[in-house]
């Protein structure tokens, strides 16, 4: 393994092997030796995105700047390595209150240890508990060196204290379901509101650093309470909507035959993508009035204008068709109740229908088909097929 520098140690705690996973993603107790193998995980990216870390908690120089910016440039992968870094200093700076006293205490220790060797870094006595917000500023400024190392290779190697657990550990989870010709208003603790349609499927989970929709079937409206640290995700097929906080319906009806999600939004901005890296990397963002289709690969289609009293026509208890087959309206009116039509003829089943249907009197749209269609209605074993005229 090629050997490379490593950030200056204290002289009092010798680096030692690390023992399991558990220890290596844990800080050292005051006294104990830090442990310095976890940098040989790192890439060389990330170990120079780790020096550099380090030489900027100590202030950079002109030229040491210059030669930064064209380390940084010089590759992605340094942009990227250094953006990962940045992440998990924001991860220290957001632990837990029992974390963020344990790396006080730590801190305290290794300063106190530094300063004969490496000159006095500051107060070595443990510091009087601070506001998160001056934590934040002043961490990177006081952790020592090798501290800085284990404690940055320990998260992006698996966490500290836990962190990666902590986040991923459900606080709310709840299954959501309505039947045939039903609807729910949904609250979720974060302050989002959401309404779900008929004959629709939805699981909601929120995480300390995320909140995640899974929408198998049906269609839904979000109002999401805006909260930057923790993003909302809608998962819909091939599909995934990501927001901060705003208003927008996502649609999903696989039962009916529709393999695209279709996504509009009413307030806020709206990114589109595939889910799980399908689509290719194709990646919209939707405003108020657009609309989008994301097909069964991921791949988002045209964006295209809708007036608001378009969008989720659902809510007011009726549904609009422009030139839509008749087999397809027949099976999105199937989805709110019985209509007790049927037609077996695929010619048609295909006739373009352009009609707004009041769900609460769908048996109007009924008396209305011979009138504007080349059809008839038979009676036939308790339903009504609709037949050529």
């Amino acid at each position: 393994m090629t050997q490379r520098p490593v950030p200056p140690k204290s002289p009092t705690l010798p680096a030692t092997p690390a023992t399991s996973a558990a220890s290596a993603a844990a800080p050292p107790a005051p006294g104990e030796p830090i442990d310095e193998s976890l940098l040989d995980a790192l890439s060389p990216p990330a170990f120079e995105a780790l020096r550099w870390s380090v030489r900027m908690a100590d202030g950079l120089s002109p030229m040491a700047r210059t030669e930064f910016q064209a380390w940084l440039g010089a590759k992605p992968e340094h942009r990227e390595a250094f953006e990962d870094m940045a992440r998990v200093w924001d991860a220290i700076d957001d632990l837990p209150p029992a974390g963020a006293a344990r790396l006080r205490t730590t801190v305290a220790i290794e300063k106190a240890s530094e300063s004969s060797a490496l000159g006095a870094i500051g107060d070595a006595h443990p510091p009087v508990p601070a506001p998160a917000a001056e934590r934040a500023r002043t961490s990177r400024r006081l952790l020592p060196h090798a501290l800085v190392a284990t404690l940055a290779a320990g998260l992006l190697g698996g966490g500290w204290f836990g962190w990666d657990i902590w986040q991923n550990q459900p606080i709310f989870n709840r299954h959501y379901a309505t039947q045939r010709g039903q609807s729910l208003d949904a609250a979720l603790p974060d302050g989002s509101q959401l309404v779900f349609d008929t004959a629709t499927q939805a699981d909601v989970t929120l995480y300390r650093n995320r909140r995640e929709v899974s929408l198998p079937e049906g269609q839904a409206v979000f109002k999401v309470q805006a909260d930057k640290s923790r993003p909302f995700h809608v998962l819909a097929g091939a599909a995934r909507i990501t927001v901060v906080g705003t208003k927008f319906s996502v649609r999903y009806t696989p039962s009916i035959g529709s393999k695209a999600v279709q996504v509009a939004v009413m307030e806020g901005k709206v990114r589109v993508s595939g889910a799980s890296g399908e689509g290719h990397g194709q990646t919209v963002e939707l405003s108020p009035g657009q609309a989008v289709n994301v097909d069964n690969q991921g791949r988002p289609g045209r964006v295209d204008s809708v007036p608001p009293d378009a969008m989720a026509p659902w809510r007011g208890r009726r549904l609009s068709f422009d030139n839509t087959p008749l087999a397809n309206v027949l099976a999105e009116l199937g989805r709110y109740g019985e209509s007790g039509l049927r037609v077996s003829d695929p010619a048609i089943g295909g006739l373009p229908v352009t009609a707004s249907v009041d769900l609460d009197h769908i048996d109007g749209f009924t008396r209305s088909l011979p009138l504007v269609l080349p059809v008839r209605l038979r009676q036939h074993d308790g339903a009504r097929d609709i037949v050529a005229r």
